[in-house]
């Protein structure tokens, strides 16, 4: 479950302060890529954390939509034609007199010297130059990828030893600004339980208002940092892969904080009393996404800044859980809200803790559907042998789509019982072996129900549909055989329990239900293959 992030390269415009002066411009590009390279996975919510992004630079950071320029799984040349775009936009307004402030945000895969757009790369020194050499009066650059730290090598920029900060009174209002999710050796990681990466999603958070230390309704490039900084440390330092270190660097003249968003203009906000304090999480009951996820500490409220509409608050602490239900804009009141205990799991919610992909093979066995195919053959003479029964072997590959929901493909072969005549009066006989080979895309479902340890249980539930192939070889009485190839629409509906243990491997253990109409005879009946079948499966997940 664990992914190298996204690398989000980000040039921050000044905000809402700036919106309206006709002497300042402000633009954004945000990009981003799932793809991987060679030798990499696909990420799964690179590009929608870029949506994300462009969703806060609009609700909260000043922009209007036709300022924001989203991207999605660009090429190199075509990541280097926006960024020339916007480079003659801005040149055109320094030639007008207005200052140019701008945002860009890249989210995919990166390595120390390069990003990686799919099969494609660019390099890091050549992006740093294309974005400095944009003639903005200010440049912010945020960086969500593994290694990222790697792109901050900017002129005059010095890491100091406050947690590579360079440390600060106020952010100036003119220069170049560097905020890496992790260290030049670092990897980024994504999050299955938030469909986000760990330091976009706190980033975001914070601009929502979390982050607003001084509680002026504004959340500042040195307020974001440090709270982007703790909660992604925080939230990492329970992985596999271990704690993420978001960085910041920066090369800035003249005199003032820089804002990067103003919650506080937000049309609904959901306020944190003062009084709670715990692991805390808000989640859009329309959607069914999570909209922020932050340790709150006892003492100052905190505001998030939300769209209007219906909310569930979980606020852990200790071994209690309370559940709140709030209507933005609204304050949470704890007594009013339903605690219940917490049952210990280190799977997160029961969703299987170690992979996003799963390789499934396994054995079958049951019945074969009689039908006016095989009553012909008993018409004719021809008798199934006795204890037969459909054998077979399957295998799928599956991949996580949420924390229930997977899909993929799934091939299966299975060879069906024997038809034999014995022609009377001679010792001469012929038989009738036929098999059925299905190629079916598969939704599969998981619900867990238990748990102990690193040892989970769930019920699943899976259909398929997809193509059938059947064969029939008729060994004849006159010493001819004849082979025959049919296809047809093949469907099924799987049900049963699935064993996840430590490492990855497990188990699964069920019932199916398949129908393949292919196979045919000379006077027009189609045989329905399949039946009734149990199946069990050796199960690894990666």
């Amino acid at each position: 479950m664990l992914r190298r992030l996204v690398l989000a390269a980000g040039l921050l415009a000044g905000g809402v302060a700036h919106a309206d002066d006709p002497k300042i411009a402000t633009y954004a590009i945000v990009v981003g890529s799932n793809a991987g390279g060679p030798g990499q996975v696909d990420l799964k919510y690179a590009e929608d954390d870029a949506r994300r992004v462009a969703t806060v630079l609009t609700e909260l950071g000043g922009y209007r939509a036709d300022q924001v320029d989203i991207v999605v799984h660009p090429t190199p040349d075509q990541l280097r034609d926006r960024l020339t775009k916007l480079g003659d936009r801005v040149a055109a307004d320094a030639a007008a007199g207005r200052q140019a402030r701008i945002f860009f945000y890249y989210s995919g895969h990166a390595r120390s010297q390069a990003i990686d757009l799919g099969a494609e790369e660019l390099p890091l020194p050549e992006l740093r130059e294309r974005l400095f050499k944009v003639p903005a009066t200010l440049t912010v650059v945020v960086l969500d990828a593994c290694q990222s730290g790697a792109f901050s090598r900017i002129k005059g920029a010095q890491p100091a030893a406050d947690f590579s900060y360079s440390s600060r009174q106020h952010l100036d209002a003119t220069g170049v600004a560097v905020l890496a999710s992790s260290s030049g050796s670092e990897l980024s990681q994504e999050s299955l339980e938030l469909h986000s990466s760990y330091f976009t999603h706190h980033l975001l958070v914070g601009l929502r208002g979390a982050g607003d230390a001084n509680n002026d309704g504004e959340v500042s490039i040195d307020e974001a940092y440090r709270y982007a900084y703790h909660q992604t440390l925080l939230a990492t330092a329970e992985t596999a892969v271990g704690g993420q270190h978001v960085t910041f660097e920066a090369d800035l003249k003249g005199h003032g904080e820089v804002a990067l968003s103003f919650p506080r203009a937000a049309t609904a906000q959901i306020v944190l009393p003062r009084a709670i304090e715990g692991k805390t999480l808000v989640e859009d009951k329309r959607a069914h996404v999570v909209v922020a996820e932050t340790y709150k500490a006892h003492g100052a409220p905190v505001r998030i800044a939300v769209a209007p509409g219906e909310y569930e608050v979980l606020v852990r602490h200790g071994t209690t859980m309370s559940r709140c239900q709030i209507t933005a804009p609204g304050e949470i009141d704890l007594d009013r809200c339903k605690t219940e205990a917490i049952v210990t799991s280190p799977t997160k919610g029961l969703s299987d803790p170690y992979s996003d992909q799963r390789v499934v093979v396994g054995v079958l066995a049951g019945n074969e559907h009689a039908d006016a195919y095989t009553e012909s053959l008993g018409n004719f003479g021809y008798t199934e042998d006795l204890f037969s029964a459909d054998t077979g072997l399957s295998g799928s590959y599956l991949r996580r789509l949420s924390s229930r929901m997977w899909v993929g493909a799934n091939l299966a072969y299975v060879a069906m019982p024997r038809w034999t005549h014995d022609i009377v009066g001679s010792d001469l006989h012929q038989s009738l072996d036929w098999n059925i080979t299905t190629i079916t895309a598969i939704a599969h479902a998981e619900q867990p129900f238990a748990t102990a340890g690193r040892f989970y249980a769930a019920l699943y539930g899976q259909l398929g549909a997809g193509l059938g192939i059947g064969r029939t070889h008729l060994a004849a009485a006159d010493s001819m055989v004849y082979t025959d190839s049919y296809y047809g629409p093949a469907f099924s509906i799987a049900a049963g329990i699935h064993l996840n243990f430590p490492g990855g491997f497990g188990l699964d253990n069920g019932y199916e239900y398949d129908a393949a109409s292919a196979i045919k005879d000379l006077i027009g009946n189609t045989h329905i293959s399949g039946g009734h079948r149990v199946t069990f499966a050796l199960t690894y997940g990666f």
